[in-house]
Formats: structure tokens, sequence, C-alpha cells
């Protein structure tokens, strides 16, 4: 990992916060007067190592607390589409036949995971069309 210098850290995070849209090349001149080691790096490694780490943690930490009523919409549309997602009525009817697929995968996975041996999985895997039948049943009952 490369070395960092707190004391240009702390005034790259200074600056960014009065002006973010600083020009890299300003930044990295005004760095070279607050340490001389600076003077070693080429701007794309002042880069990696200082501007972008901070604008890295700032974007992290926005992230966490959100945005207020945009981060609430966004919250909002990803439930909704969730919740939607694949049904196109919420009738009773359509919901009985989507519990009643649901019942055979779930009968599906159980059968799965209780085959000890090789040759039990290769026997619930080979009566795969039991289980498609099964739900062909249920939705068209549905």
């Amino acid at each position: 990992m490369a070395e960092v210098d707190a004391k240009v850290m702390k005034f790259v995070e200074e600056t960014l916060k009065k002006t973010p849209t600083i020009e890299l090349e300003d930044l990295f001149d005004r760095a070279k007067n607050v340490s001389s080691s600076m003077a070693q790096l080429t701007k794309r490694q002042f880069n990696a190592r200082y501007p972008l780490q901070v604008k890295r943690r700032t974007a992290q930490a926005k992230r966490k607390t959100g945005t207020g009523r945009k981060a609430a919409t966004k919250a909002a549309a990803r439930k909704k589409s969730r919740t939607s997602r694949g049904r196109k009525a919420s009738s009773s009817a359509v919901d009985g036949g989507r519990e009643k697929v649901r019942q055979v995968l779930l009968g599906f996975a159980t059968d799965i995971t209780g085959a000890e041996e090789r040759k039990d999985l290769v026997k619930v895997l080979a009566d795969v069309d039991r289980y498609v039948d099964q739900i062909m049943k249920g939705v068209a009952k549905g």
C-alpha cells in the first residue's frame, strides 16, 4: 500500500470541501506547497492516493445517510417493483394458483435437500416432470 501523508490528506479534504470542482492540476500544485514529497509523485499517483480516496469516502458517507426525499422515493420504487414483479393481477384466484405453485416448488426443494446419497438426488431430478405437471395444474386451476 502506498504511503499517505496525513497532512496532505487533511489539506486535500479541506480543499475539496471548499471547492469541489477544483482542477486536479491546481490541487496538485497546492499540495506540493504543503509537502515537498508530493513533487516525487505523478499527477496520476497523487490523484489515486488523495483526491479519489477523499471523494470515495464522502460518497460512501452520503450513501449511508441517504439524501432524504430522493432516497425515500427510490426505496419506495424498489419496494413497489419487487412486490409487483411478475404479477398481473392480485385477485384471489391468481394468489391461490401462486400458492399452489409455491408449495410444489417447496416440496421439490425439500426432496432435493432430503436426498442423502447421490442416487437419491438423481431419482428426484429424474422425477422433475412430476413437479412440472403439478405446477401446470396449479397454474391452470389458479
